[in-house]
């Protein structure tokens, strides 16, 4: 009998003027305490069980001075993978971030730009660089994926736009069919309970990233594996 594949859960954190923030809906509010500060809110994460971390730098993707790099300096001797998205517009900044010790980047808008994206990924390589596409209902930016297919991109980070969730039977779908297209599928937005973890799994997810339910602790890092192992998984968080 094969051993399952690890289902891998990711602490998304959203940086802004140097500090945590969180969305509500169609706006942000500001973190207080441990979960204002970056490099604390980190290894509490690390400490509940995480071995990767995606950080979103807002400041960077406005063009403000960003914490990010003393951030990933600062989380270099640690035993976590910090993957960085938000800001990266071209190969400089893609090769900055992955210098400060990002374990790779994370794109959106790169993915637009099939000739830059090219670029990006002759001077990071392909193992450095994952897409992510805003999923609606079953339906992601056809040209995107084309884009990152013809890049050689491996991993997307399917990113469900409100009020759908990955959860939704047309984007299970989706999952599947990427799948099948030899992607390796994240997932991310709106995920709010366990179930939906696992049925994201079950569809071929190799991990989900998540942020607000880490936030609002309906989710912990450490108490989720058992519903997840119960449907087969060995979970890694």
């Amino acid at each position: 009998m094969s051993t399952p594949s690890p289902f891998n859960i990711v602490p998304v954190m959203h940086i802004s003027s140097g500090r945590v923030i969180r969305w509500q809906g169609d706006h942000f509010i500001r973190c207080h305490g441990i979960e204002a500060n970056p490099l604390s809110l980190a290894l509490h994460w690390l400490q509940q069980g995480a071995h990767q971390l995606h950080v979103i730098d807002l400041d960077a993707a406005q063009g403000r001075a960003s914490v990010v790099p003393a951030l990933l300096l600062a989380l270099m001797n640690k035993s976590a993978q910090v993957s960085v998205g938000g800001g990266i517009h071209n190969v400089c900044t893609a090769k900055e971030r992955l210098s400060y010790g990002a374990s790779h980047i994370v794109v959106g808008s790169l993915l637009a730009d099939p000739l830059l994206l090219h670029k990006v990924v002759r001077a990071v390589g392909l193992p450095r660089i994952w897409g992510s596409i805003p999923v609606e209902n079953g339906n992601g930016i056809d040209q995107h994926i084309t884009h990152a297919k013809e890049a050689g991109l491996h991993n997307l980070v399917l990113v469900a736009q409100s009020p759908y969730t990955m959860a939704e039977p047309a984007n299970l779908r989706l999952i599947e069919k990427l799948t099948q297209d030899g992607f390796t599928i994240w997932t991310s937005g709106q995920i709010h309970h366990s179930h939906e973890l696992v049925t994201m799994y079950q569809a071929g997810a190799k991990g989900a990233f998540i942020s607000r339910a880490l936030h609002d602790g309906s989710l912990r890092v450490d108490s989720i594996a058992e519903d997840i192992q119960r449907a087969g998984a060995h979970m890694s968080a």
